[in-house]
């Protein structure tokens, strides 16, 4: 069994019986004791010692070779009880065959040959940004390896385990029955950050203006976002009941309209503690939809039958085989999950995650699709494959007990040969957009493609800061007439604009009149970047016989704002009336006399 890059194939051995020609494997046993020393560059020094037992009286270990998925391969050294074995390297289409002849003859039954090989290997540590990625590679389940052990010592400097799966086994050892399941993977940090530049092309070809939303990457549990730059400014930012951050733009009559965000965003592994979760309507997650036919007879068996989120992602990760074939194409029609269950094999990770939620639903587990982007350093085996902006999509099922929408990729699950994405997922996956309330809107960054553009709307890149450039920026304005009519109703609002970058939290909002009649208390749970909130205001303020002065006092937080109006008495507003009155009618008088005067000249 070939796994790429993550899983070596490991093709262990060609034996010699006496006199006579190569021998096929099964003749012997292999123990095998691997280390892993990671050094604070990254290159790791891979040792494998490595014990074969003869299984039969007439047969004897003569040659071992390994396959390995990768080229990153030096300084290959190996050794014997007889002493130094010169090693055969090759080097084909991306993998290293290393072939060994060994010094030393072991004959006879339960004899044993004991030899070490130790190479460098440049693909097993990768720093991403601010994170240190591990991908220790797993075993074919050979039926000639006995005891599997595998160790990994990791630098200080690469800072706290963010995680590592599965853990160690036997101590600080992996076993065999581990490293079949798919080898080890591991991150060293605490968030990771990127510098994200979107480009979304809006267009209007009609005649009357409109306004058009994009999506903008949100905050999320796992995701904290700030938008350093929008630019043109939009009308306004919202969200809606999924979290999408959402920007409107009013679109003039045949306009073409470009918008440039540039975004930070920092990545965690563990939920923040400033993140709120919206209200979650469990049964709008229940429902069929486009892409999501939950009623379809294969799907509602599997839903019978795989009743949690662990047995349903194994099952689509299991089932489903990737189409890198897919990758490349034009376009892509989406399948959806009774299309993909019918060919299995055409799936991309739009398939994977419309099989994980059309089933979770069925099996009534609240369920959603995600898409944006994810970092991958190797194509082949974290692959990405949503339109010419390589975008990605993975599933998140709803954790009532913790009120938290979990977020898993079976489709990495799947090219990676079996690294968990389930417990945790990684530092790489950026939201752009939620999808759940509908199985395709709103559509993610990428999407809003000119069609004559060439090049990418969406660029990201790793921060070496993450030090975020525009914080939160409460603004705050009071609409109010400064000339109002006693025992009149009187409107007005406290606008308040966050002109920052970061969502602002836990607004407390007071607005008070003098005279005492206006008394608002409000608190604003979160104001998103560019976000605007209206708090009216509705006044009848008390007669008097001669004007009085008002105030409207307003505190936002710690800052306070003031506004003063001068409340006129009714007398003064009829007054007021009949003078507007009288000098209408002198004026439309005197425009009478004109025109006669001047139809009479012309006579």
């Amino acid at each position: 069994m070939v796994r790429i890059l993550l899983i070596a194939l490991l093709s262990i051995f060609a034996f010699v019986p006496f006199g006579s020609k190569v021998h096929a494997a099964g003749e012997f046993q292999a123990d095998y004791d691997v280390r892993y020393a990671v050094a604070p560059t990254g290159k790791t020094i891979v040792t494998q010692d490595v014990t074969l037992t003869n299984k039969l009286p007439n047969f004897y270990p003569q040659e071992y070779s390994l396959l390995l998925d990768s080229d990153k391969i030096t300084n290959v050294i190996a050794y014997d009880d007889g002493g130094v074995i010169t090693p055969t390297i090759s080097v084909k289409d991306g993998k290293t065959h290393i072939a060994l002849s060994f010094n030393v003859k072991s004959i006879g039954l339960a004899k044993s040959l004991k030899f070490s090989l130790r190479y460098e290997h440049s693909a097993i540590a990768n720093k991403a940004g601010s994170i240190w990625e591990i991908y220790v590679p797993g075993v074919i389940n050979d039926p000639d390896i006995g005891e599997y052990t595998v160790s990994l010592a990791v630098p200080p400097t690469f800072g706290p385990a963010a995680y590592l799966t599965p853990l160690p086994a036997k101590g600080r050892s992996w076993t065999k029955e581990q490293m079949i399941r798919g080898g080890i993977a591991g991150a060293y940090g605490m968030n990771q950050n990127f510098d994200v530049t979107l480009t979304y092309t809006l267009n209007n070809p009609g005649v009357i203006a409109e306004t058009q939303e994009i999506a903008l990457p949100p905050g999320t549990a796992y995701q904290s976002v700030t938008l350093n730059e929008l630019s043109p400014a939009p009308m306004t930012v919202t969200s809606d009941s999924e979290g999408n951050w959402l920007a409107k733009y009013q679109v003039n009559p045949r306009q073409t309209l470009t918008v440039t965000a540039k975004v930070a965003v920092s990545i965690y592994l563990t939920p923040r503690k400033d993140y709120k979760q919206p209200v979650v309507r469990e049964e709008e997650y229940l429902k069929a939809a486009e892409f999501w036919e939950t009623n379809d007879a294969q799907i509602a068996a599997l839903g019978r039958q795989l009743t949690t989120p662990r047995m349903i992602y194994d099952y689509v990760a299991n089932t489903l085989q990737y189409d890198f074939a897919k990758v490349n194409a034009v376009s892509a029609p989406r399948m959806g999950a009774s299309g993909v269950l019918k060919d299995p094999k055409k799936a991309v990770c739009m398939e994977f995650t419309d099989l994980f939620v059309a089933i979770a639903r069925a099996a009534g587990i609240p369920a959603r699709r995600v898409v944006g982007y994810a970092y991958t350093s190797n194509p082949k085996l974290r692959p990405l494959s949503l339109v010419s902006d390589v975008l990605h999509a993975w599933p998140e099922y709803y954790d009532k007990e913790s009120n938290l929408w979990v977020p898993v990729d079976p489709t990495w699950a799947n090219t990676t040969g079996g690294v968990d994405y389930f417990t945790k997922l990684d530092f790489n996956h950026i939201v752009f957009a939620i999808n759940g309330i509908d199985s395709s809107m709103p559509y993610p960054a990428g999407y809003y493609r000119s069609p004559d553009k060439t090049g990418r709307d969406v660029r990201v890149e790793f921060s070496d800061t993450g030090k975020n450039v525009r914080g939160a920026n409460i603004m705050t304005s009071i609409e109010f007439p400064q000339q109002v009519g006693a025992g009149r109703k009187t409107v007005g609002a406290v606008v308040v604009r966050n002109a920052g970058g970061e969502s602002a939290y836990n607004i407390a909002v007071t607005v008070l009149s003098e005279p005492d009649v206006v008394k608002i208390t409000d608190t604003i749970a979160e104001l998103l970047p560019y976000g605007v909130v209206r708090i009216p205001i509705s006044a009848v303020f008390p007669q008097s016989v001669t004007s009085q002065p008002g105030q409207i006092r307003v505190r936002v937080n710690d800052t306070s704002l003031t506004q003063s109006f001068v409340i006129q008495p009714l007398y003064w507003m009829i007054g007021l009336g009949v003078v507007l009155v009288v000098l209408s009618g002198i004026v439309a008088y005197k425009l009478i006399r004109m025109i006669v005067w001047k139809t009479s000249k012309k006579r």
